[in-house]
This record gives structure tokens, sequence and C-alpha cells, in this order.
């Protein structure tokens, strides 16, 4: 993890300072520590870092679990973690296309795990229909 994360440096021609912005389930949270009001460009940080550890500390983040279950406005499934793929397949010059429905999920941080059903192979409504379920197992044994 950055020593500086969650902090930006604004330098304006006379002042400057470093900028604290942390965001946990929708609410920001923002302070600037200004060099003049705080002795000096290295204790303004030395604040903005002390800031932000207690920010984080006190404002939890989302849990892996609420994470996948968190449907984005790309999603064109309907199921957090389902989506249909299609590979074409350059080696040949036919250049074939494959369909696959793709289940993911993140068993624990630095993980992802994925599950493909190909539609040729199970027909589209059952590959979908595998996909769904391998997700739902995977988020069932993720740890909270």
């Amino acid at each position: 993890m950055s020593a500086n994360r969650n902090i930006t440096r604004i330098d304006r021609d006379n002042s400057g300072g470093f900028l604290v912005r942390v965001m946990r389930k929708g609410k920001k949270t923002s302070k600037f520590f200004s060099d003049s009001e705080n002795g000096g460009k290295r204790k303004a940080l030395i604040a903005a870092k002390a800031f932000r550890d207690e920010l984080e500390t006190k404002m939890k983040g989302y849990s892996a679990k609420e994470l996948s279950k968190i449907m984005r406005s790309n999603n064109t499934s309907g199921v957090v973690g389902v989506r249909l793929v299609e590979e074409v397949d350059t080696r040949w010059p036919s250049q074939p296309t494959y369909l696959y429905w793709v289940a993911q999920w993140s068993p624990e941080k630095g993980v992802r795990r994925t599950k493909r059903f190909s539609v040729e192979k199970y027909g589209d409504e059952k590959a979908y229909e595998l996909a769904v379920k391998a997700r739902k197992r995977g988020v069932a044994a993720m740890k909270s």
C-alpha cells in the first residue's frame, strides 16, 4: 500500500499543501492541510497522513462479500459476476468465434477465480445457468 495513498499535493503560486480524500461506502470526506498553517511542507504531510489514518480506521469499507453483491452499471447479464464473452481465435484464417458464459469471484484478497461455460457445448441457456450456479457457489464459499 502506498505511504501517501489518498493524499494529493497541491501547489499554487505562493501557497501549497496536501489534500486528503477518503471515500468509504459512498461517503466522501476531505480536508486540506496547508504548509503555512502546519509549520511547513513536511509537517503538513505528517498531519495529512495522521488525519488519513484516523479516517481509514473509523470509516470501514466494504467487505469482499459485500462488494461481490454490488451490481455495476455496465452489467448486461442481470447477475453480478456473470458475463458473456466472445472470443475470436486468430490462429486460423477463418478466425472462428467462440461464446462463453463466464462466472467470476474473489475468494480472498488478490485472488480471482473464473469458470467458463461454452455456449457451443451447453447451449446459451444451460451455459448461463451453469455460470450463475458457479458464481453463487463461489460467493457462498467466500469469507465475510
